[in-house]
């Protein structure tokens, strides 16, 4: 069975899980994140527009926003939909 975040949808977003290493992606859309995550989220500058790079899969997910640095959980990570740039 495939997971949906593993399925690009039609305008080629993915979940933020899904980006390798090193990769740099834009923020679509936290839609899928319940309220209090998606406004934590946002306040640490995760939201929609914002260009964030992947430094680290393991053992959690490390990405930079300008000059900060995020550690997500997987759960968290499949909840951001970005595009790839």
């Amino acid at each position: 069975m495939v997971r949906a975040s593993k399925v690009a949808n039609d305008s080629g977003q993915v979940s933020l899980a899904e980006l390798r290493t090193g990769a740099s992606a834009q923020v679509m859309s936290l839609a899928a994140a319940a309220p209090r995550e998606r406004g934590k989220l946002m306040s640490l500058g995760v939201m929609p527009g914002a260009t964030v790079e992947l430094l680290q899969r393991f053992p959690s997910y490390i990405i930079a926003i300008g000059h900060t640095q995020l550690a997500l959980d997987r759960e968290t990570a499949e909840l951001i939909q970005v595009l790839r740039v």
